[in-house]
């Protein structure tokens, strides 16, 4: 097995993009690293329906969002889910292209962990999660 604690691997990860082949290369970088729970939306206000769906008993874990989606960006979920108060503590890495650094910014003064460029490889994938719940742990001593 890689660097990923089972711990983390049992965690209930959602994954939203626009573009089905991102998903898609998302989710199986995410299987590949032996993630089982993953859920998918669209975009934005699906994913935020997603999110509240599943509520403050048994919240994502961990979500992975592209920014430039149609009807609610990747800024504008983050918003909403870190107003709510089980959604402050959701690790977010963002998932975007290199044209869109200056938005990635954004993405982190609205409480983004991380993120990764497209296209990304599972290593990549893996290395965000990693440091993610590194610092996770870090923050809760």
């Amino acid at each position: 097995m890689g660097m990923i604690d089972a711990t983390i691997l049992a965690k209930r990860v959602l994954v939203m993009d626009d573009m089905a082949s991102i998903r898609d290369a998302m989710i199986m970088a995410l299987k590949g690293l032996g993630f089982t729970n993953i859920t998918q939306a669209i975009d934005g206000q699906q994913g935020i329906e997603k999110v509240a769906a599943l509520g403050a008993e048994k919240p994502f874990e961990l979500i992975f969002s592209d920014i430039m989606m149609p009807k609610c960006t990747g800024i504008e979920f983050l918003k909403k889910l870190r107003a709510l108060e089980y959604g402050k503590k959701i690790p977010v890495i963002m998932v975007t292209s290199e044209n869109e650094l200056s938005t990635v910014l954004e993405a982190v003064e609205a409480g983004a962990n991380s993120y990764v460029l497209k296209p990304f490889t599972p290593k990549m994938i893996e290395q965000k999660i990693v440091e993610v719940f590194t610092k996770k742990a870090a923050a809760q001593k």
